[in-house]
């Protein structure tokens, strides 16, 4: 039972066009929204003012306006992401295989991003919306008989980012866990010529199968079938990373009652950035003004003519009031800031014992560390779809969980050092430490160094061995 796209939910709707959304898809996109309007920025938010800054009763359209026009959105859940996602992806990703591999890498999505920057883009899109997708292609043959005329070709495999409000529907071979996919639908957008010099914005809708793809392009009430190809493998090369699964391309965004939170921080911050900017300037009160008889100047070169008994005094708001304000969108921040990963995305404001800072710093270690986990996991799917289309050993992918800056000081490595000089611990694992503590390179191999000072040791002049006899001449020089 589905629910198409454009009629509303209130009964089962049976549709023949590939462009309908499943169930599950309609019952994440209320979260799916509310990402979006925290992470698109203020424009977003102005755009979508009726539904997230609401015309107050009585508000006539131009003051309405010029309210959400002042309305500004503080960035905290993007900077959230942005640094969980730098966290994660601190030291670069670790590749091991055939150099391949390690080619393919520094170009993996056919349009110049190294593995890095790809990953970045994925992992961020998968913190907000709870997953995100890598779709392996492969282009067609043209003709190349072997691997090496398939290089010379620019034959490669490729990674194509998707982002989960892109996945519309999909299906799998039965209802129990793990069941492969037999359909995936995923919606896109392409710009084709129109005219000589003009273009226009398509719909498409890429239906997958295992072995094959459908495309549909999405016309004036009508859908068109555009194209169709094959794929050289028999299972969809679709790849989820999860960063909050509940099921299969199914995910909660895992920084939901932030987002929450800061919507609400935006409107409240609306609030008062327009309220300040009404009672900035008091309001001139003229007891017993006949506004009849003329118009009245303000200004420090004028003064006004009052009849006896007449006043005139200025007007202004309680300040107490916007003070309350101010307190509120601080204790706004404050949550904001407890409920993010505390280590890593910011100091709370009050004091903590040194148990409570292990507690948070276990508690984040192991959130992000299960995130890594999800997407080395998912680059490790990729890779081996990307060596079934080549035919190679797919590589290895691995990415390091340390999360937490910590460079060592002079006086750490003194230390480690003297234990190393008294045998305490090895060369290997005083090289890695040096490592681990940002003092040596992350791409360092500590077999080779090992190697070589090794080398360098035994290549070194032996101290010539003392007789004694030198010194006796020295000595009968002396006295002579």
């Amino acid at each position: 039972m589905v629910y198409s796209a454009n009629i509303p939910p209130t009964g089962a709707v049976v549709s023949e066009s590939p462009f309908v959304r499943s169930l599950d898809v309609i019952a994440m996109m209320t979260d799916w929204s509310v990402m979006s309007a925290v992470t698109n920025g203020t424009e977003y938010l102005r755009d979508q003012s009726e539904k997230y800054l609401p015309q107050e009763p009585r508000e006539d359209d131009d003051a309405y306006q010029t309210r959400v026009d002042r309305s500004v959105l503080s960035p905290y859940t993007s900077r959230l992401i942005e640094t969980a996602a730098g966290a994660i992806l601190r030291k670069p990703i670790h590749i091991e295989g055939d150099q391949y591999w390690l080619d393919l890498a520094q170009n993996i999505d056919g349009i110049g991003s190294n593995i890095n920057e790809y990953a970045r883009r994925a992992l961020v899109s998968s913190l907000t919306y709870g997953h995100s997708a890598i779709l392996v292609d492969y282009p067609a043959a043209m003709g190349a008989r072997n691997l090496a005329e398939e290089r010379a070709q620019g034959r490669r495999p490729y990674f194509i980012h998707v982002d989960a409000p892109q996945i519309w529907g999909w299906r799998q071979a039965s209802t129990m866990p793990g069941a492969p996919l037999t359909q995936v639908r995923i919606h896109e957008y392409a710009v084709r010529p129109l005219n000589d010099f003009g273009e226009e914005q398509i719909e498409q809708m890429r239906v997958i199968y295992p072995g094959k793809y459908d495309l549909y392009t999405l016309g004036h009430d009508v859908v068109e079938f555009s194209e169709s190809g094959g794929y050289s493998l028999d299972e969809i090369p679709l790849v989820p990373i999860y960063s909050n699964r509940r099921g299969m391309l199914q995910s909660l965004p895992p920084l939901l009652d932030i987002a929450n939170l800061n919507i609400t921080h935006y409107q409240r911050q609306a609030d008062l950035i327009h309220a300040l900017h009404i009672a900035a300037m008091p309001t001139l009160v003229l007891e017993g003004w006949d506004d009849t008889t003329g118009s009245a100047t303000m200004g420090v070169n004028y003064a006004i003519a009052m009849q006896p008994g007449n006043k005139a005094y200025y007007v202004q708001a309680d300040a107490t009031s916007f003070d309350a304000q101010a307190n509120e969108l601080q204790s706004l921040e404050m949550q904001m800031s407890s409920l993010g990963f505390t280590k890593l995305f910011g100091q709370k404001f009050v004091a903590e014992s040194a148990e409570a800072k292990r507690i948070d710093q276990a508690q984040g270690n192991s959130v992000l560390s299960i995130i890594s986990q999800e997407l080395e996991s998912a680059l490790n799917q990729a890779f081996a779809f990307a060596a079934q289309y080549v035919g190679l050993e797919p590589p290895e992918i691995s990415i390091d969980r340390d999360f937490d800056y910590y460079r060592l000081i002079g006086q750490d490595v003194s230390v480690l050092t003297q234990l190393n000089q008294a045998g305490k611990i090895s060369d290997q694992m005083l090289l890695e430490v040096l490592r681990r503590g940002e003092i040596l390179p992350d791409n360092i191999n500590i077999e080779d160094e090992l190697a070589a000072s090794t080398e360098n040791a035994l290549a070194l002049p032996e101290p010539a061995e003392n007789t004694g006899d030198e010194d006796m001449q020295a000595r009968v020089d002396v006295l002579s």
